[in-house]
């Protein structure tokens, strides 16, 4: 089965209590809300399939700033959809900032 991907590239700011959080436990944060805004996620092919996001760069715990990163859908869907749908699922010091 051949579904298309389509990226979209953005950047997420981590701050207050998040900078004590890796950047794995991000990716679980992430994936977690993702599922519960019923957005058209984009699976990794495979027996344990998970949502594909592709993260630029790791942060160092304790550190806050930006995360690029790139969430896969199997439809087009503008910023202003994501950040409307994803925006009340992520946990207090996680913003969607901009889109690249």
């Amino acid at each position: 089965m051949n579904i298309n991907k389509y990226p979209l590239n953005i950047i997420i700011y981590k701050t207050e209590e998040m900078i004590y959080f890796s950047q794995l436990d991000v990716f679980h944060i992430l994936e977690r809300a993702l599922r519960r805004s019923e957005l058209p996620l984009y699976y990794t092919q495979g027996f344990n399939s998970k949502v594909k996001i592709s993260f630029e760069k790791a942060l160092k715990l304790g550190i806050k700033g930006r995360i690029k990163t790139t969430f896969y859908f199997t439809e087009k869907i503008s910023f202003a959809q994501l950040k409307a749908k994803l925006s009340s699922q992520l946990p207090k010091g996680l913003k969607l900032i901009e889109i690249i």
